[in-house]
């Protein structure tokens, strides 16, 4: 049995001041030792008391108990090995919800950015991971949760900074140290909230035109899995294989089969090859 090597906690001094060195504004940070998950706290507090709750403040934690990906699938990892967090951001009225599949496609743009700022040739793969070299080092998940304020959407995004090979969750995983790049937390959140605060703005203030916008843009050319050959599971146990053209003004992925074009608004992804 392997153990586990030592790991700084996360300090939120360092943080606040990195945050001041790239200029970032967060309204609150908080940041315990353990949480079941940062998704699930931030939305029970929306639920319980959604006025307090301000934009973009961060909860984030050094060990994710109870933490989960997409359909409820369970993702644990070991203490202080990744940076986990979640932010809350308000959808201006009238924003179309059909829209709202951007925001964890440019939440990855912003995730991938931050990565090449260290060396790192990241890409987003639809709908909600970043890979490199075709293993994930990020998964986001986004929630909506309805207020009386208005709809608030929780962006939560976890990544991989200091797993050893032993440690991680699938054989088709990565991380920051196994990829040579030793980076703090502190200093990855603060340089990706520095991303993700603009970016978010201006997918919001489209509205419609969303899919037309410089982040739109860059999300698409950042995006691996336009132009791979894919293998599609879709709810129901139906399978779709074809190349993915484009997104869709929704967001949503285009594939392309030898029946004509598919959009896909909800599904598992599997690279096939690059086309």
């Amino acid at each position: 049995m392997h153990s586990q090597p030592a790991r700084p906690d996360f300090d939120l001094s360092r943080f606040q001041d990195e945050s001041r060195r790239r200029g970032v504004s967060v309204p609150s940070i908080e940041w315990p030792p353990e949480l079941g998950s940062t998704n699930d706290e931030l939305a029970a507090r929306l639920e319980s008391s959604p006025g307090e709750v301000a934009e973009y403040a961060v909860i984030g934690t050094d060990f994710q108990s109870g933490g989960h990906g997409r359909l409820g699938r369970p993702w644990t990892v070991p203490p202080r090995a990744s940076l986990t967090f979640s932010v809350p951001v308000r959808v201006p009225p009238g924003f179309p919800v059909d829209r709202l599949g951007w925001l964890p496609i440019t939440a990855g743009w912003c995730v991938a950015e931050t990565l090449r700022e260290h060396e790192i040739a990241a890409g987003v793969k639809w709908p909600n991971d970043v890979l490199v070299d075709g293993k994930k080092i990020c998964g986001i998940l986004t929630r909506a949760c309805p207020t009386p304020g208005g709809l608030v959407v929780i962006i939560g995004i976890g990544v991989n900074v200091a797993f050893t090979a032993d440690e991680l969750p699938v054989p088709t995983a990565t991380s920051l140290s196994l990829l040579g790049a030793e980076v703090r937390r502190e200093e990855l959140l603060a340089s990706l909230l520095s991303r993700l605060q603009p970016a978010i703005a201006e997918v919001l203030a489209a509205g419609d035109l969303v899919h037309t916008t410089a982040t739109a843009r860059r999300v698409r050319e950042t995006m691996v899995t336009l132009g791979s050959s894919v293998r599609v599971e879709l709810p129901g146990g139906q399978e779709l294989v074809g190349r993915a053209r484009d997104l869709d003004p929704a967001g949503n992925l285009v594939v392309e089969t030898a029946d004509g074009e598919h959009r896909i608004t909800a599904g598992d992804v599997i690279h096939a090859r690059s086309a």
